[in-house]
């Protein structure tokens, strides 16, 4: 399989990221997801880290053409595994992550990740029931969606294909320019790297 990089002199960053204005136009989601996506518009990227949901759901879709079969699950998953931080103060992360700066590794404590998770299962539930989600697939893929939201983080339990797919579409937002830009504007080349073997390569 070839993977071409993202062009991001023609990727559109900030606040149209966060209804996910390129995914759209790469047309990738399926007409469901799409649902999906519009419906969930209200609870993504809540960090002050727009772009996060695309670039989640996008790395999910591309890295289900490396595996046998499809898994669509995933796609879903991807889209909602962050809206739990909805309500949260949206400074709140880029704070915490700055008081870590020296052990950014602590930043996936079970008490840092939980409880968005947790919330995010709720929300996953709310936005696929209104969009019919649970009248057209069986409850089976319902539960699937929900442990790998409320897992995503923490990594406590057996995961799927699936939930693997999530985790590490979501790792990979982390090496994005994106991300760079958020988190690391003023640092220099070699800490972003430094970073990003702590943080996602390892």
């Amino acid at each position: 399989m070839d993977y071409t990089p993202i062009d991001y002199r023609n990727w559109i960053l900030g606040d149209r990221a966060r209804k996910g204005v390129n995914i759209k136009r790469l047309g990738i989601l399926t007409e469901e997801e799409l649902r999906i996506w519009n419906d969930a518009v209200p609870y993504q990227d809540q960090r002050n880290d727009p772009g996060h949901g695309e670039m989640t759901a996008y790395f999910a879709i591309k890295l289900l053409k490396y595996l046998p079969g499809e898994h669509r699950v995933a796609v879903p998953a991807a889209i909602l595994h962050d809206t739990g931080w909805y309500g949260d103060d949206p400074e709140a992360w880029k704070k915490l992550v700055e008081a870590s700066k020296d052990n950014l590794q602590a930043l996936d404590s079970e008490a840092n990740r939980r409880p968005h998770q947790n919330r995010g299962i709720l929300i996953a539930g709310r936005v696929l029931e209104r969009g019919g989600y649970f009248d057209t697939y069986p409850f089976a893929n319902w539960l699937e969606i929900a442990d790998i939201i409320g897992d995503h983080d923490t990594r406590k339990l057996p995961t799927t294909v699936n939930g693997r797919i999530v985790r590490v579409a979501d790792l990979l937002w982390r090496v994005t320019y994106p991300h760079a830009e958020i988190y690391m504007a003023d640092k220099p080349p070699e800490e972003i790297l430094s970073r990003v073997k702590e943080t996602c390569l390892s």
